[in-house]
Order: structure tokens, then C-alpha cells, then sequence
């Protein structure tokens, strides 16, 4: 649907010429990223994968497109172009954007360096004149062409070579890069009715970070009943997620809910568990009487592995 959304807006442009397509379309990735930014980083990563076939076509065709005599003709007016507007036309244009922000000078310095290198909107953008027959169509593309053969490899030299030495090391918004990270869940259940609410939640969290969940079971010596109910209920719930299921003994050391705290936390530090998603205390035998109790919300809880006694998880 968002393709969908893009590409209208791209065709509108066309129909309706009292707006950019392009601006348009990135304005929507902005709203996208302020509404929903976990379906944000999902669409983020399937783009990716179409664009890294898509960019073959287009540079191949760019490519196709260019001819060596008018490049070579337009080779010294190009260097000065390009030298003018990155040196000068970009330097004005990030001081002005970025004036009275909370950016410090070397942050400013960088945007320089950082964003010199231009390669994509260029194939996209270069070849249109030509496709419209504008005069100097061609001049424009070899020009197009020109800046990517000049900035581009200039580009991936100057920011590693400056970033360490102008920007700080800070904390990575997810919202705005994409972060190759699995992540993990670990869901602990027992036979109780709060079970559905565990494995519900699991996969509500793992949908929108595409994450892995671990489904813990933790028997005590004396449960002998049939688990065969159980795993059709996690393959039933978890059934578009990844997942798998994990049996394990309460640890030895510890008495009724502490060994079950101590074997949940045990089993998270193995997986490297992101979260861990219990049910409230309590909850395994409800209350006579009251047979339509809806069972609680489950709450996610962060592993700590310095932690000696972790949240109560449901007693089998």
C-alpha cells in the first residue's frame, strides 16, 4: 500500500504539475517514521532489497545514456560547477539549515564532508532533460554523470576519515537508521489461563520487531501432565512467528517460584534475550467463583543479568 501511495503521489506530479513528486514522497517516509516507526524500519529494510537490484538497472542505463565526447567536451565546466555548488552552494545551504539549532560547530563541519558524495538522485534525475528533449539535454546528463564519478569516491574517503575526528559517539535513534539486530523475546507459560495473554503479547512485540521468540515452559519435579496441549497452543498462536520451544527444569537451590525465576532468567541470558514477557503473579489458580475473569495484560519485562530474583513468573 505504501508503494502504492508513493507511486500516486509520483504519477500526480506528472498529472497535476503544482507540486514535486519527489518532496512529496519523502514527506510521507517522515510521516511514516513520526506514526508507526516500527512499520517504518520494516518497509525500510524491504526497500532496501528491491533497491539494491533496482540501482544495477538504473546505473547501467545511465550508463548506456552517456556519450564520452560530450563528457570530455564539458569536463572543465563541470569541475567548476561542481567545485562551486558542494564548496560554496552546500556550505551556505547546511549554515543557513542549520542555524540556531543545538548542533555544535564540528557537527556543522561535517555535513560538508558527509554529504558530499552524490550518486542516486543524479541516475534518477539526469536523464530527464534528455528524455524531454530539452536543449542541452545532454550536457546535463554528462554533468550528472561527472558528479557521481567525482563525489562519490570522494565521499567514502572523507566520512570515515573525518567523522572520528569532528562528531562524538552517541546513542543511535532506530527510527532513523536501520540496525541489523535480532532480536529476541523469550515468553514464559505455564497451563494456565494467562497463557493465551502471554503467547497474544509474544506475538503482537515479535510482529512489529520481526523478532525471534523463545516460548519457556519450566517444569517442576513433580508435573507429569501431557505437554502435547500445550505446544499445539504455542504453534497455534505463534504460527507466523519464529519461534521455538523450550523445556527446561527449575533449578535446583531455590524453592517453588525462586527456582522458576532463576531458571527463566538462566534460559534468557542463553538466548540473549531482548525481553521477557511474563504473567502476573498470582494469576495460575483464579479465584472460585469468579469462572469469567478475563486474565490479566502480560507485562514485558527486561533481563538483567546481575539480578538474583527476577519477577514471579506464573507457578505451574
Amino acid at each position: 500500500m505504501t508503494a502504492g501511495i508513493a507511486l500516486a503521489l509520483m504519477i500526480g506530479a506528472q498529472r497535476i504539475p503544482l507540486y514535486s513528486g519527489y518532496l512529496a514522497t519523502m514527506a510521507a517516509g517522515y510521516f511514516l517514521i513520526g506514526q508507526d516507526a516500527p512499520l517504518a524500519r520494516q518497509l525500510r529494510q524491504g526497500f532496501d532489497s528491491l533497491w539494491a537490484i533496482a540501482q544495477i538497472f538504473l546505473f547501467v542505463l545511465l550508463g548506456a545514456s552517456i556519450r564520452l565526447d560530450v563528457l570530455e567536451q564539458r569536463f572543465g565546466v563541470g569541475l567548476l560547477i561542481l567545485a562551486i555548488g558542494t564548496v560554496l552552494g552546500r556550505s551556505l545551504g547546511w549554515a543557513l539549515s542549520t542555524a540556531g539549532s543545538n548542533w555544535t560547530l564540528p557537527e556543522r563541519l561535517f555535513l560538508l564532508p558527509g554529504n558530499s558524495a552524490k550518486a542516486t538522485v543524479q541516475a534518477a534525475v539526469g536523464a530527464i532533460p534528455l528524455a524531454l528533449d530539452i536543449p542541452g539535454g545532454e550536457e546535463i546528463l554528462a554533468i550528472s554523470a561527472l558528479s557521481i564519478l567525482i563525489t562519490a569516491p570522494l565521499g567514502a574517503w572523507a566520512i570515515p576519515w573525518f567523522a572520528p575526528r569532528l562528531l562524538q559517539r552517541g546513542e543511535v535513534d532506530p527510527t532513523k537508521v536501520a540496525i541489523a539486530k535480532n532480536v529476541t523475546l523469550l515468553a514464559a507459560i505455564d497451563r494456565s489461563p494467562a497463557t493465551a495473554a502471554v503467547l497474544g503479547k509474544a506475538a503482537e512485540l515479535a510482529r512489529r520487531a520481526n523478532a525471534t521468540v523463545v516460548v519457556l515452559h519450566v517444569r517442576q519435579p513433580e508435573d507429569t501432565a501431557d505437554l502435547e496441549p500445550l505446544q499445539q497452543q504455542v504453534q497455534q498462536q505463534l504460527a507466523d512467528i519464529r519461534h521455538h520451544l523450550v523445556f527446561a527444569e527449575a533449578q535446583s537451590g531455590a524453592i517453588g517460584e525462586d527456582a522458576i525465576a532463576k531458571t527463566i532468567l538462566t534460559t534468557a541470558q542463553a538466548h540473549q534475550a531482548d525481553e521477557i514477557i511474563l504473567g502476573r503473579p498470582g494469576y495460575s489458580h483464579p479465584a472460585p467463583n469468579r469462572p469469567n475473569q478475563a486474565p490479566p495484560s502480560p507485562q514485558p519485562h527486561r533481563p538483567n543479568p546481575s539480578s538474583k530474583k527476577a519477577q514471579s513468573p506464573l507457578s505451574s
